[in-house]
């Protein structure tokens, strides 16, 4: 696995003529973007390129990194300098680290800030506003996304319906869903059940759907109003402070008169 940057740009050069020619095509654009690489989505790099996201996944993977997210990692690493400050705790304190995943955290936010740049919010805000009752669904991981959707929306006076499993009653609210309600669905990890549900429903209803979700190569990335928020999972637990803070944007805007619009790319604090 190239470890840094310039080692990639290497391995890309040196081994250019044993890839295939989809993988060449790849290797051309990446080598010559190789600084957007930590703002392009697996989908942008593949229709750029002229190939599948699969393809890109499994040509990250044949670098020797675990798939794209790992080789965005090791290229956002060599342009931003390290966070971590070893003064801020003492060895063997309770709070020993707390420096590295404040930095993570702070990187985290900093790369779903550059995702959403240039589509931004405001396709979503326009879609969904105004919108009664408005769906937010979501399960497994997606779930503390959701409630602190709900909680904000409903505390501005927006009719909210949250739904987190996929049961007999959830599956009779999206059956009976009305034509003036919208869907905001939210997709962490591989649990898709609900998700899926959900869009089937607003098709079914003709209503508008939109999606955040952490992943580029996930099927629900590919609606038209999907966003993908990147949640770098660290250990089996992805980090959920960038998908929080774009939701915070979004119930935000949401909540706004119509005349104002969310800046592009805005975030809100946690």
């Amino acid at each position: 696995m190239p470890p840094n940057a310039h080692a990639l740009a290497e391995r890309l050069r040196r081994d250019y003529d044993r890839f295939s020619p989809a993988q060449q095509s790849l290797a051309r654009y990446l080598t010559e973007h190789l600084a957007e690489i930590p703002m392009l989505s697996a989908h942008d790099n593949a229709r750029t390129a002229h190939c599948s996201p699969a393809t890109v996944v499994r040509f990250a993977q044949a670098l020797g990194y675990s798939g794209y997210p790992e080789m965005q990692r090791v290229v956002r690493d060599a342009q931003r300098p390290s966070l971590q400050d070893p003064r801020e705790t003492t060895p063997g304190s309770p709070l020993e680290g707390l420096g590295a995943v404040l930095a993570r955290e702070r990187s985290a936010l900093d790369d779903a800030s550059q995702y959403l740049r240039s589509p931004g919010l405001n396709q979503l805000v326009v879609a969904l506003r105004d919108r009664a009752p408005l769906f937010v669904v979501g399960e497994g991981q997606a779930r503390p996304v959701v409630s602190v959707l709900e909680e904000r929306l409903s505390r501005a006076g927006t009719p909210v319906v949250s739904l987190s499993t996929l049961g007999a009653a959830e599956r009779a609210w999206l059956d009976a869903i009305s034509p003036r309600a919208g869907i905001l669905v939210i997709a962490v990890g591989r649990e898709t059940r609900l998700g899926d549900a959900a869009l089937a429903a607003a098709q079914s209803a003709g209503v508008p759907v939109g999606v955040l979700v952490d992943s580029p190569v996930s099927a629900l990335a590919r609606p038209p109003l999907a966003r993908v928020v990147p949640c770098d999972s660290h250990g089996s637990n992805p980090s959920l402070v960038p998908m929080v803070a774009v939701a915070q944007a979004l119930a935000d805007a949401l909540a706004r008169p119509v005349e104002r619009r969310i800046p592009s790319g805005g975030l809100a604090a946690a």
